[in-house]
């Protein structure tokens, strides 16, 4: 009889998180393990690459929970006024303190699934992991932190409860470990590192389809992949457009991903007349193409946990530059496999204008990049040692 595992998340919108699950869904062995998925909102960009064969389980009840007001509507049409009462009240106290609110919001979370699992996965954190303890049934309990948690400290007296109510913590950096550790050393001999999953062979051959190219003629291609927001360092990467374009270097900037604020930075973007200079390509499945047409991939982050979209660069061996958040050591070595750079305007400028210039530098980046090419798909032997 083929065990059963049960992952938890909360959307497949765009993200390294929402990504990392689909990766591991399509590379766990579902001839052997019966695979079921376990949604809040199931929508996103990504979740039309669940495997057919995944169970999907979720409930309205759930998705209007994690709507925010927008849900309180939803909870009231369904004639549930006990759980959109707690929900208005939920998001009050997330003001005062994100751990009570995030129990509170487990406690609201109706228990949909009776069935008892070999294994369930909380690949989110927070409500999802206080949800998983209390309220399913598996014979091993196991969630994952996607970042360093020195910079999300707001879930740490309800982590410290339910951590020790869990089988394993897994995390995605050896950084990432280090900081788990330090900040919960009662839990050292169950946190354990397991690598977000990037398959090459899949990155390359999605890498080839067809695209719309965005970049005007003979201009430098800059991309970057991720959410427009200011923590992902989109303010920094506008202004050091404005800095590259006032030296006169002729380079167009393509940001593949949601944009937060899109009045802000377009404001931002017509301030300094940049319409010519950036464009905002928005969310898509498959930024592969992209990266594989740009000259430079830029990741002017103020902090990660791993970033896939970094993995997924140096798999395509593209040149890098990247900010000097905590984590970064972990995937590159600076002017041996790309530029670390500081955190701000001028920095990242200045790091995309020597690697314009010093082509030998770029090539250096791409041949130490070829020689180094990995699959990590064998990861999810981690996941099945948990069960086996």
């Amino acid at each position: 009889m083929k065990k059963r595992i049960l992952f938890l998340i909360s959307n497949l919108e765009s993200g390294g998180v929402s990504k990392s699950m689909v990766s591991l869904l399509n590379t766990i062995d579902r001839q052997k393990y019966d695979v079921a998925l376990w949604i809040a909102s199931p929508h996103g960009v990504f979740f039309a690459q669940v495997p057919k064969d995944v169970k999907v389980i979720s409930d309205k009840r759930i998705t209007a929970l994690m709507q925010g007001f927008n849900g309180v509507v939803g909870l009231l049409r369904q004639g549930c006024l006990l759980r959109a009462s707690g929900s208005l009240l939920r998001m009050g106290v997330s003001k005062v303190s994100k751990s009570w609110a995030g129990l509170l919001l487990a406690r609201l979370m109706p228990g949909i699934d009776k069935s008892e699992y070999d294994l369930i996965v909380d690949y989110n954190g927070q409500q999802q992991l206080y949800y998983m303890v209390n309220k399913l049934r598996g014979k091993k309990k196991v969630t994952f932190f996607h970042s360093d948690y020195s910079q999300w400290p707001y879930y740490f007296m309800a982590d410290k409860k339910y951590f020790p109510k869990v089988d394993a913590i897994f995390t995605i950096s050896q950084h990432c470990v280090e900081v788990l550790k330090e900040r919960f050393p009662e839990q050292d001999d169950k946190i354990h590192l397991m690598e977000n999953i990037t398959s090459p062979l899949l990155i390359n051959k999605l890498a080839e389809e067809s695209f719309e190219n965005p970049w005007p003629a003979g201009s430098v291609k800059l991309i970057t992949v991720g959410h427009v927001v200011d923590t992902k360092g989109s303010h920094w990467a506008i202004e050091a457009a404005y800095i590259l374009k006032e030296r006169g270097i002729n380079i167009h900037w393509v940001f593949v991903g949601s944009v937060s604020n899109a009045l802000r930075y377009n404001k931002m973007i017509e301030q300094w007349s940049l319409q010519d200079t950036i464009t905002f390509a928005g969310i898509t499945p498959n930024p592969y193409p992209y990266i594989k047409s740009a000259d430079i991939f830029v990741h002017p982050s103020q902090f990660e946990g791993k970033s896939i979209a970094l993995d997924e660069a140096k798999l395509l061996c593209k040149p890098v530059v990247v900010t000097n958040f905590s984590t970064v050591h972990d995937q590159f070595k600076d002017k041996v496999n790309a530029t670390i750079c500081e955190m701000n305007p001028v920095a990242i400028a200045n790091a995309i204008e020597t690697l314009i210039k010093d082509k030998a530098l770029c090539e250096k980046y791409v041949s130490c990049l070829k020689t180094h090419q990995t699959d990590n798909t064998s990861e999810i032997s981690k996941i099945y040692e948990l069960v086996d």
